[in-house]
């Protein structure tokens, strides 16, 4: 659950970095959050995988 807010938050300041046209961190903020949600999408893909595989 960590990694999806922080994930959210980092999407946040992507969208606004963007807008004001700091480039550098938007990139960062791209990256970092990608991975924050890539990483929380696996975890639950691999909880649910186990409670499938429990019934």
């Amino acid at each position: 659950m960590f990694r999806l807010i922080l994930g959210l938050v980092f999407a946040g300041c992507l969208v606004y970095c963007g807008v004001t046209g700091n480039w550098a961190f938007a990139l960062l903020y791209l990256v970092l959050g990608g991975l924050l949600l890539a990483s929380a999408y696996g975890q639950w893909k691999r909880e649910k995988d186990r409670k499938d595989q429990g019934r």
